[in-house]
């Protein structure tokens, strides 16, 4: 099972790329155009040129007509949206595994997005919505999930006008959009620790990079903090049920 959702996650990746081009740029859409193109020369691409990761090896990380780079963020989306199918179904019964990958699909385009344009799109938190209610129901959480749902986006709403009061454009409502869609998967205990771990991530990444950079680091700089939420999330519920052991709540 974990190789079909390894084989799936190549293909569903290699479409993933399309749509984390397409949402930002106001030129396209998910279906227009129809067909894949360079982003260079605009170059339609035939399915030679589409093959999941193998074509990216293939030819050599260049386009065929153009010779424009392509960008390492193809290849790694696609192995890293098989990679976590796998994982999903490896730990996960059936029904979960599902939906996890549809949670997983929403977190990995919200955080390319959000690395790339500052921006965590409403498709990506629909997403991750559909996959965490749909993980929640298989799970038996409703719905007491629903009420804690709300308390977290409540806390969360509340945060981002207190935060944002004191520095502006401190905290973006994409992040609270996307706790609070996580929370429907987590519950309100979970959520405590989606924030814990997204901070301890964010925090560990930017301190890495000053060392390497040599440079203090700006307090003012944008953080591009979706991806931290998105791994945060994953973690947590990866290990939802060895948190509550360990807090005594099994």
């Amino acid at each position: 099972m974990p190789v079909i959702f390894f084989l799936l996650g190549l293909v569903f990746g290699s479409f993933f790329n399309a749509v984390i081009y397409r949402l930002p740029r106001k030129e396209y859409s998910i279906n227009k155009p129809r067909r894949s193109i360079c982003p260079e020369c605009k170059h339609v691409l035939t399915w030679k040129d589409n093959i999941p990761l193998i074509s990216y090896l293939l030819l050599k990380g260049k386009c065929r007509y153009c010779g424009a780079k392509i960008s390492l963020r193809y290849p790694a989306v696609e192995v890293l949206t098989a990679f976590l199918f796998a994982i999903n179904a490896l730990f996960f019964p059936l029904q979960q595994a599902v939906t996890m990958c549809i949670l997983v699909s929403g977190l990995i385009i919200s955080s390319f997005i959000d690395l790339e344009h500052f921006m965590i799109p409403d498709t990506g938190i629909v997403l991750v919505a559909t996959g965490a209610a749909l993980y929640s129901f298989f799970s038996h959480q409703y719905p007491k999930v629903l009420i804690e749902a709300g308390i977290v986006t409540g806390l969360m709403i509340a945060f981002f006008a207190v935060s944002n009061a004191v520095r502006k454009d401190s905290f973006g409502f994409g992040d609270v959009e996307l706790i609070a869609v996580l929370s429907l998967a987590v519950g309100l205990f979970g959520s405590l620790f989606v924030i814990l771990f997204s901070s301890i991530f964010a925090l560990l990444t930017y301190a890495l990079i000053a060392a390497v950079k040599k440079k203090n680091f700006d307090r003012k700089t944008m953080i591009p903090f979706g991806p931290f939420i998105s791994l945060g999330g994953y973690v947590t519920l990866l290990f939802m049920d060895q948190i509550r052991t360990l807090y005594g709540l099994n």
